[in-house]
């Protein structure tokens, strides 16, 4: 499985919530404020969070490295 295309306000966000800060921990401003809502709503859908705000497996994949093949020989440069 592919991980989901965010957009970087869906990248803060889910940051912040596997930070343990919150959704709305980075934002600043009443702007921010009122577009995070449909921001939170969207990394629902995707099943990245949950539906009290904690990631999922999902989610927290969106950030954890790929493993990289251990029989993968280096090509000279």
């Amino acid at each position: 499985m592919s991980t989901p295309r965010l957009s970087p306000a869906m990248r803060n966000m889910l940051r912040s919530i596997l930070s343990g800060n919150g959704p709305w921990a980075h934002l600043n401003g009443q702007s921010q404020h009122g577009g995070s809502f449909q921001t939170l709503h969207a990394l629902r859908v995707r099943g990245l969070i949950d539906a009290a705000d904690r990631p999922t497996e999902a989610g927290r994949a969106v950030f954890t490295p790929k493993q990289q093949s251990a029989n993968k020989v280096a090509s000279p440069c």
